[in-house]
């Protein structure tokens, strides 16, 4: 008997040559980086870059920043993905250049900012060995990025790169790829991918889940809405909501824009840098809902509450405190829904909106005194307060980090500003490389970056990026010659405030020679003019500020 052999079927693709994309590796990563609508690379130029600098320089798509250090081009394209949300790119060389990195990537990966980093590597064949500027960098940027490869055949481009697009957007984190040398110039099997529009689909919630918290609102007797950065697009709704349920409203730093400063039920930020009005009546509620929101310091919330959370990402929901419910997706679908019930609710919460206004009165009150102040040096919350006064309204703020990011958020009055911050981070030297991203991005609008005096000699020369890429960027430095909030809690506890003193440059003549504008204020009248002129100019300046170190409330070490 014979018996017949049925061979199986061949893949359809077998034997099928792959798409050749007639694009080296360098090409290729230009063109992919431009279908995703990247604008900007922020990067320091390294001899395992040069070939990628080169074809960056023949075309027009993508504009090149040289930045004088790799730590704030880094920051630069962290906070370009804060501000917009897209993918920001920044470049750097091998060894010292991928190092100088990480303090700018970590804080794009601790504020969950989508950044892709490319740096370049020694040749395939000195990989692993003793060869100059060669680190594993795998290893080296791991703990800040989620994902990090090396990229060790010109054919696996195509999906490293887009993968790691895709994980730093979907999941807003940072991601890796480095390039030896000697792959630059090799032919790419495959062919560029442009952005997917199922990527930026909303995400819709359950209705029966939407409408269980809308019942937890609707049976509450003194309602609290927290809302973060996560809110930004649905903030007209949110504020309707918070009108018709007469819940006091409290921000997290970047989201104090979101909501009228000025409102009768608002009652500040919240944290040390926050007010006292926050943690009052945060503490007296009897149900928080927190929107868009990861930010919980225990020192400044109830140990126990009952919360209805909303985020886009279930990770962030009941991270660091209790939970009565979650619900996962787009404010934008659900606040309207919230509303839409909310207005069925006839519940009578005079008596909550009395006490939200006497809290709340009685805080306004006491920073409108603190702001008063007419002393010299200045009271860093005078000149928070006339910062507040004299910008735009559409104007972003790059606040650094150091005690000035507490007397801002306590003392100034948002209406549409945008704030950019190192959030949990909490760098030094944030806020001038996060101005320039910013004013590359938005030219038109004003943008002011504010630093105290240990936070800006850590990126001042970042001034003289400024000046040659014509951001007209204006920079007030608190200069109260230490480091004030160290100094203060060493001299609370009794210690030696050893290192807390700082000899400063003088920061007007350093923006002269940068060639920008530079100005000194050492008295209220002082600041008014140099705020006035300055803000008036379009041109890149410096405003050093002599400031008190007044001792910021709630110190300890």
């Amino acid at each position: 008997m014979s018996v017949t052999t049925i061979s199986p079927p061949q893949p359809v693709n077998a034997g099928k040559p792959q798409t050749s994309s007639h694009l080296n590796v360098a090409q290729f990563i230009i063109e992919q980086l431009r279908v995703w609508g990247v604008k900007t690379i922020y990067g320091v130029i390294g001899d395992a870059t040069l070939f990628l600098l080169d074809e960056l320089a023949k075309q027009n798509h993508i504009r090149y920043v040289p930045c004088r250090h790799e730590g704030a081009a880094a920051l630069m394209a962290s906070s370009e993905a804060k501000l917009t949300g897209r993918v920001a790119v920044c470049l750097a060389t091998s060894g010292p250049g991928a190092a100088n990195l990480l303090n700018g990537l970590a804080d794009a990966y601790m504020d969950k900012a989508p950044v892709l980093v490319i740096t370049g590597q020694v040749e395939t064949g000195k990989i692993g060995t003793h060869a100059k500027q060669y680190v594993n960098q795998q290893l080296l940027l791991g703990t800040v990025c989620a994902s990090s490869e090396l990229l060790v055949s010109p054919d696996a481009l195509p999906e490293l790169l887009q993968t790691s697009l895709t994980m730093s957007l979907v999941q807003g984190t940072v991601t890796h790829i480095s390039i030896p040398k000697n792959m630059y110039h090799a032919p790419v099997k495959g062919t560029v991918a442009p952005y997917g529009a199922h990527l930026s689909q909303r995400l819709l919630s359950p209705p029966e889940v939407v409408a269980q918290a809308a019942s937890l609102l609707a049976g509450a007797e003194r309602p609290v809405m927290m809302i973060g950065g996560g809110a930004a697009q649905a903030a007209e709704p949110i504020k309707q909501l918070a009108e018709s349920l007469g819940a006091a409203v409290v921000t997290s730093y970047p989201a104090r824009p979101l909501f009228p400063n000025d409102h009768e039920l608002y009652a500040g930020g919240l944290g040390q840098g926050g007010s006292e009005a926050s943690s009052t009546l945060l503490a007296e509620s009897d149900l928080i809902a927190i929107l868009g929101a990861t930010w919980w310091p225990d020192e400044y919330t109830p140990a126990r509450a009952r919360i209805v959370q909303f985020d886009m990402s279930p990770a962030h929901i009941g991270v660091g405190h209790g939970l009565e419910l979650g619900v996962v997706g787009d404010l934008t679908d659900i606040v309207p829904q919230l509303l839409h019930k909310a207005g069925l609710d006839k519940k009578d919460r005079s008596g909550w909106r009395a006490r939200i206004a006497e809290v709340c009165g009685d805080w306004k009150k006491r920073i409108e005194r603190e702001a008063g102040q007419m002393s010299s040096p200045l009271a860093p919350q005078h000149i928070v307060s006339c910062l507040s006064r004299l910008i735009a309204e559409d104007a972003i703020v790059c606040v650094d980090t150091g005690d000035h990011t507490l007397w801002f958020n306590r003392i100034f009055q948002a209406k549409r500003q945008q704030v950019l911050l190192s959030g949990r981070w909490r760098t030094l030297g944030f806020a001038l490389p996060a101005a320039i991203a910013a004013q590359l991005e938005y030219p038109q609008r004003q943008v002011i970056a504010i630093a105290g005096d240990g936070g800006a000699v850590q990126t001042i020369m970042e001034f003289q990026t400024a000046v040659e890429t014509g951001a007209p960027i204006v920079m007030l430095i608190f200069n109260n010659g230490s480091y004030a909030m160290e100094k203060n809690r060493m001299q609370l506890a009794g210690l030696q405030p050893l290192g807390s003193s700082i000899r400063n440059p003088d920061f007007a003549k350093l923006a002269e020679a940068c060639g920008g504008v530079g100005m000194k204020a050492t008295t209220p009248q002082e600041l008014e003019q140099a705020l006035t002129h300055v803000l008036s100019l379009r041109k890149p300046a410096i405003v050093e500020i002599a400031t008190a170190d007044t001792l910021v409330p709630h110190t300890k070490i």
